[in-house]
């Protein structure tokens, strides 16, 4: 049969030193084996910040490092559910209880996370254990403080290093998992209509229009292959571009590309002359094609082609006088396969690859692209990648 249990005494009889804190790191509960390892009274710390458990000061650059290695194991416990082992820590503390001098000491730390009924950390439980004697074992051993010092230093770095390469690699995952979840979705709905058209017409061929079925199976089919050649484009942009990029001027390059818009809608361009940059010139041609047909598929007359020099960098601004994109949009319209619900609406709108691919070669020319609001009311897109030094 269950008994109840009496957390609190079961905490204070904890061997190791242990105290409760909230998210905000203020200690609540705190046991006697903490307070004798720590040479403190339980009212000096019960209600405060845990790193007053040490005796440096709040603008010691130590115990700023302390507070942000903290935060940042407070954070992994929550996020993961699980408890975080801390690099060991230096912290000064006093010989005695009310005595001025104090002496480092080395702690290990785990932060144990608490949850509560919806499942939401409510407590961190921060046990630590005195490494300072099997330290001061090891120097003996090893001859020497220096090298237990850079030892210790270089495990700690190498934790470091081992933590973001595994946050990185975590981010990686799920954007490779999203992306081919993503691409599954944006190919499986050509193929849908195929098969169905193509099903239709083996379960009633005398109700077929052939040359109808044929254009419509040509349509679909275009589809499919213009999203294939963008997600082969996405995978290969920054492959041996370096050797690829030579001289190219912009000027020329933009006067050619909106020329093939001038029959559709009214295109405006300010172009500086001679503006020269380092350049793919067929990605960078594809990139402002990207640009004016979003540009001509948004606008309600007119839009709007502006090229400048600007320090060390070439500028180009594309907008129209359409609606324009919300603020809350204005980073989100840059991933893959997305699309805002006025361009879903759109017969003729892609797949939503566009200006992810835009954005994405304007990055491998180190350059940047954003979107902010035309003079016009509109949407403006920013290109600026570096001019030919």
């Amino acid at each position: 049969m269950r008994q109840n249990l009496d957390y609190a005494a079961l905490f204070a009889a904890v061997p190791s030193p242990c105290l409760a804190m909230t998210p905000d790191m203020t200690i609540v509960a705190v046991n006697q084996a903490y307070l004798d390892a720590h040479g403190r009274r339980r009212e000096e710390l019960l209600g405060r910040h845990v790193l007053d458990s040490c005796a440096l000061d709040h603008a010691d650059p130590v115990k700023q490092r302390a507070l942000r290695n903290l935060e940042a194991s407070l954070r992994r416990a929550e996020a993961t559910g699980k408890p975080d082992v801390m690099a060991p820590h230096k912290c000064a503390m006093p010989i005695s209880r009310g005595a001025h001098r104090s002496e480092a000491h080395c702690w290990s730390m785990i932060n144990s996370p608490v949850l509560g009924s919806d499942g939401a950390v409510v407590l961190f439980v921060h046990r630590t254990e005195d490494m300072s004697a099997f330290l001061q074992q090891r120097r003996r051993t090893r001859s020497g403080v220096s090298r237990t010092s850079a030892h210790a230093r270089e495990m700690q770095e190498l934790n470091e290093q081992v933590r973001k390469a595994t946050t990185y690699a975590e981010q990686l995952l799920r954007r490779q998992r999203q992306f081919t979840a993503d691409a599954s979705h944006e190919l499986r709905t050509p193929l849908t209509a195929l098969r169905l058209q193509v099903e239709e017409a083996q379960l009633h061929p005398d109700d077929i229009d052939m040359p109808d079925l044929l254009d419509h199976l040509t349509a679909d089919l275009d589809r499919l292959e213009n999203i294939i050649d963008d997600l082969l484009l996405l995978a290969t942009l920054e492959v041996d571009l370096d050797a690829r990029l030579e001289e190219v001027n912009l000027t020329s390059l933009v006067e050619a590309v909106a020329a093939r818009w001038t029959g559709s809608c009214d295109v405006r361009l300010d172009l500086e002359r001679a503006v020269t940059v380092g350049a793919d010139s067929w990605q960078i041609t594809r990139l402002l094609a990207n640009l004016l047909d979003n540009a001509r598929r948004h606008a309600s007359r007119r839009l709007r082609v502006d090229l400048r020099r600007t320090g060390d960098h070439a500028e180009l601004a594309v907008a129209d006088d359409g609606q324009g994109v919300r603020p809350d949009d204005r980073d989100r319209i840059f991933q893959r396969f997305v699309r805002l619900d006025t361009a879903r609406g759109r017969d003729r709108g892609g797949a939503g690859l566009g200006l992810a691919i835009a954005r994405d070669i304007a990055s491998a020319h180190y350059g940047t692209l954003h979107v902010e609001e035309s003079v016009d009311g509109g949407a403006c897109f920013v290109l600026r990648i570096p001019l030919v030094s």
